[in-house]
């Protein structure tokens, strides 16, 4: 090749205005370092220091989840990023909270890049996903039962839990070895000074086919957060991406009344009630009584026992004041404890393994490792990766 001759690939460069770069990168919600680690001169491109190509400006696109014809706009496009890709969510609770806006957002990052590492492995969806579709029916005890079994659940299986702290682990246990994705956190991220209200949510499903991820609000009771998981794995098996708050529980809506039916139903199956209940009993004391059987609050056996015209709607309303008085008096969480500990449940084993399976093989950096595991340092990394991961 002659000195001085510039080929046809490097000819062909185009400048691309300094805000859509900038909106791209914010609207992708990806992590700056990971994208300067694909794109070495994305901050020339910025600054108009340099030019991409056609090939390039192609690739970043792509990897961003930008439609190619957004980078050439002279003006960012004005889209909420809410309401275009969590409008379930968003046409449910239009005026969350920033804290709730952030924990999603931060969620999405990690189900995106769980759901491309897994289609990666060859996982493009997971097995319970095909085998609910193919024998879901309208009947919400066969959905309820179907939905154990998938599991691997016992019918009988809270007998064997001694509380509702073992039940909770058991199911949780059993969803992540299914595929699904549970985190849970009582405020965004690891800032102790942003908790999250569970007046405003208790718990988000975040949906894919290869990758769904359920978010438990931590700040709610212990048999709150057990009703709240299966509800949302409920909507997993469904495809239905969701986020539950306090009006859904009791709900009327066609929709939720179904999952709620389904969810209670996985817990406390109806015909285990027959079995146990005792018409001329005092009603509440079996309401106590069963409530720590089943492992759920006393207000979602109410509802289902309402449900079985076994009480009324007035002990209802009675129990749902007893239990609001009780969560403010007796769950409250406390704070401190084990760092690790508390870092397992919010970020899940089976996320933080693969993370750090990709960063030692050097298929990511550790930079955007770190972040992608909440902002942690180094030190902490290796305390984690021992914890977890059995090399050699």
């Amino acid at each position: 090749m002659l000195e001085g001759r510039v080929t046809m690939a490097e000819e062909v460069r185009f400048p691309l205005k300094k805000e859509i770069l900038l909106w791209a990168l914010k609207e992708a919600q990806v992590d700056e370092d990971e994208v300067l680690h694909q794109f070495p001169n994305l901050e020339k491109w910025i600054d108009g220091e340099k030019h991409p190509t056609f090939k390039q400006i192609e690739n970043l696109a792509n990897y961003l989840k930008i439609p190619f014809g957004y980078m050439f706009l002279e003006k960012p496009p004005i889209v909420d990023v809410m309401e275009a890709e969590f409008r379930t969510i968003n046409n449910k609770l239009p005026k969350m909270s920033k804290n709730l806006k952030d924990t999603i957002m931060e969620m999405d990052k990690k189900r995106n890049w769980m759901s491309d590492y897994r289609k990666k492995i060859g996982i493009d969806k997971l097995d319970i996903i095909k085998h609910f579709n193919k024998n879901k029916t309208d009947d919400a005890i066969y959905n309820a039962a179907y939905a154990k079994k998938l599991l691997k659940i016992d019918e009988y299986w809270y007998k064997s839990e001694n509380n509702l702290e073992d039940a909770y682990k058991l199911i949780k246990s059993k969803i992540e070895e299914a595929g699904v994705l549970v985190m849970q956190n009582g405020v965004v991220g690891m800032n102790n000074y942003r908790p999250l209200d569970v007046g405003e949510f208790r718990a988000f499903m975040l949906y894919d086919d290869a990758s769904p991820l359920i978010f438990i609000n931590n700040m709610d009771s212990k048999a709150g957060k057990i009703f709240s998981m299966v509800h949302e794995f409920i909507h997993v098996l469904f495809e239905q991406e969701d986020l539950l708050i306090d009006d859904d529980i009791g709900s009327n809506k066609e929709n939720e009344r179904f999952i709620n039916n389904i969810t209670a139903e996985f817990l406390i199956p109806q015909k285990h009630i027959y079995m146990l209940w005792v018409k001329n009993d005092d009603h509440l004391q079996q309401v106590n009584k069963l409530s720590n059987l089943f492992k759920v609050s006393r207000y979602a056996l109410a509802i289902k026992l309402a449900d079985m015209t076994l009480i009324d709607n007035e002990l209802v309303d009675n129990v749902k004041s007893l239990s609001i008085k009780d969560f403010n008096k007796k769950e409250q969480k406390s704070k401190g404890g084990d760092f690790y500990r508390t870092y397992d449940t919010r970020t899940g084993k089976v996320f933080t393994e693969a993370v750090i399976k990709e960063a030692e093989t050097g298929e990511i950096s550790y930079t955007y490792a770190y972040k992608l595991l909440g902002g942690i340092k180094g030190k902490t990394y290796d305390r984690i990766k021992e914890r977890i991961m059995c090399y050699g």
